[in-house]
């Protein structure tokens, strides 16, 4: 291969590595990571956020169980911010929750909407989930940590 192909096939590479995910929508809004709003949780990193929803961090320091809670394996949304949060597209991760399964240890808890997470966080102190940044319930749900598209 000559030099002036490799260095087209690297430009093409490089080019679709910083375009979007095929079958991601173009502007999505910013992900608002939310909580219920009488959680004793303030704030989370981006890597608290990872181990919480991988469920290798299955306790708050408070001592109450952590309940992740996603949108439908579907939603764009999700696609998005497992990509961003996990490093995943959900679909790619239906090996690692199948061997977890085994180990006793379920995937996130899924709901179908953003007002059902918000509702479902009001009632569950240990529940986490995350919505379009323009959808928060502020009176059930309080923002954590946003998301942009280029990180947090």
């Amino acid at each position: 291969m000559s030099l002036s192909r490799i260095t087209a096939l690297i430009v093409v590479l490089h080019a679709g590595a910083s375009a979007p995910a095929v079958g991601e929508p173009p502007g999505l809004p910013p992900v608002a990571v939310v909580v219920g709003i009488d959680s004793p949780i303030r704030d989370l990193s981006p890597d608290e956020l990872r181990e919480v929803y991988m469920r290798r961090r299955r306790v708050w320091p408070d001592g109450r169980r952590v309940v992740p809670v996603n949108l439908p394996a579907d939603d764009p949304l999700r696609s998005s911010f497992s990509a961003r949060v996990l490093g995943r597209r959900p679909r790619e991760l239906v090996g690692y929750w199948n061997r977890l399964y085994f180990e006793g240890i379920r995937p996130p808890l899924v709901l179908r909407t953003p007002a059902a997470i918000c509702a479902y966080l009001a009632s569950e102190p240990g529940g986490v989930g995350y919505m379009p940044s323009d959808q928060v319930d502020e009176s059930s749900c309080r923002v954590v940590l946003t998301l942009n598209d280029t990180g947090p």
